[in-house]
């Protein structure tokens, strides 16, 4: 049997308004989760040194072995980002070693729009990403876990202080809610995707990342630093842990 056109577009304003009585009533249903990472009162700055956010996620200043400092968020991150988007960010250095990383958090609240592609906020700052691979680093502790990450190999190529700059830089991230961890952004939409539907909960995702550039051919070594980081701050602010014995 074929259908008429006016049969049909009735179909389609009746599946429509389906899903829309559908989609209000488990956004009416829906709560909000807990986040998987510590939140602490301190402030965070924009880069006028301006309070933008009056807490934070809780990436720590006292790192042994490592000199710490707070780091600004631009305001144009601000203004691209829902306004109930938690931050932190923080610089480690190993001052011998010539050694710095940029730590950042991005928390999500009632918008999951906080959290993007890693891809594309990288690419757009002029790196180009050579080489991509999930790997783990061993959290240690009371109950030692490996945390999944991923690692992003990435090369730049423009003018710095009016010379030509070849540098690489090493990117490791992973995402993290209310007893999930995941190191790919698939994996998280589909988790967040499947928590709003079975359990009526939107889960309050983080985007943690590690960043620092280094001299080409020195990209192995800067990811082994990044790791040492990665190991001795995690137990400090992120409430999920694995279960890998």
């Amino acid at each position: 049997m074929i259908l008429s056109p006016r049969l049909l577009a009735g179909s389609a304003i009746a599946l429509i308004g389906l899903s829309a009585f559908w989609l209000h009533g488990l956004r009416s249903a829906v709560h909000l989760g807990k986040p998987g990472v510590k939140l602490t009162s301190m402030p965070v700055l924009d880069e006028n040194s301006k309070i933008a956010r009056t807490n934070s996620v809780a990436l720590p200043l006292h790192v042994p072995g490592f000199e710490a400092r707070l780091a600004n968020i631009t305001r144009m991150e601000l203004e691209y980002l829902p306004p109930d988007t938690t931050y932190a960010r923080r610089f480690y250095a190993l001052p011998k070693e010539g050694f710095s990383v940029q730590a950042s958090a991005v928390l999500m609240g009632t918008d999951r729009t906080s959290i993007h592609r890693p891809e594309y906020c990288l690419t757009g700052q002029g790196w180009n990403i050579t080489r991509q691979r999930p790997m783990q680093v061993r959290i240690k502790g009371a109950k030692p876990y490996d945390l999944p990450v991923q690692r992003y190999d990435m090369s730049y190529q423009g003018e710095v202080n009016g010379r030509l700059a070849i540098r690489s830089g090493i990117y490791v991230f992973w995402f993290v809610a209310d007893g999930q961890i995941t190191s790919s952004h698939v994996q998280r939409q589909w988790w967040l995707i499947r928590d709003l539907l079975l359990h009526q909960t939107l889960q309050r995702w983080a985007y943690i990342s590690f960043f620092a550039d280094c001299a080409p051919g020195e990209e192995d070594a800067t990811y082994e630093r990044i790791t040492r980081l990665v190991s001795a701050t995690v137990p400090d602010f992120q409430l999920t842990a694995g279960a890998t014995p």
